[in-house]
């Protein structure tokens, strides 16, 4: 009989608890979770084109007619500047100041920019630089390849200004507000 109740037992479990196993075994799942996070931080991109520019005053009219206006205006749109950000910015110039045979004042360097857009201070007419920084452009969002093409316009006086080789650093910065 005991081999009877085994065989029972045993059947018993192969009938009906081998099909349950089955069920659920169809019915599983897992989950597992995945976070992505990206974190921006403020970033500008400032490029320069015809960074270098220069004027050669000779002694032909266009130097007697520069002397007699007080001024040499330099070629329009040189340099030109270029800003990116992705939130505010601002964009600021100063002037080393002059190098040459004559202590020439920093004030006689002047700078006009003729963007179309975010142009601030009065730069949209010449503003004499100075060697503090001072705003020339500024904008409450982001831009991408925002052009401001500039012109630079140097005093000059017959008295002071005498023959020789003038030369100044001009430093932009571009800033996100906040940073």
């Amino acid at each position: 009989m005991k081999k009877r109740q085994l065989i029972l037992i045993l059947c018993f479990t192969v009938v009906f608890l081998a099909p349950c196993v089955c069920i659920y075994a169809v019915h599983d799942s897992d989950k597992a979770v995945s976070t992505v996070t990206l974190i921006i931080k403020p970033a500008c991109h400032l490029t320069i084109a015809d960074e270098a520019v220069s004027e050669t005053l000779i002694k032909d009219s266009s130097a007697e007619g520069a002397f007699d206006a007080g001024y040499v205006e330099f070629e329009l749109n040189k340099p030109t500047l270029q800003v990116s950000s992705n939130q505010s910015w601002k964009l600021s110039v100063k002037s080393s100041g002059f190098s040459g045979p004559y202590s020439k004042e920093s004030t006689d360097l002047m700078l006009k920019n003729d963007g179309a857009a975010h142009v601030s201070n009065g730069f949209s007419d010449y503003k004499a630089l100075s060697t503090s920084e001072q705003e020339i452009a500024s904008y409450d969002k982001g831009v991408k390849h925002e052009d401001h093409p500039c012109q630079y316009k140097i005093l000059l006086d017959y008295e002071n200004d005498i023959p020789g080789e003038y030369t100044a650093t001009v430093t932009y910065t571009l800033s996100t507000s906040g940073a």
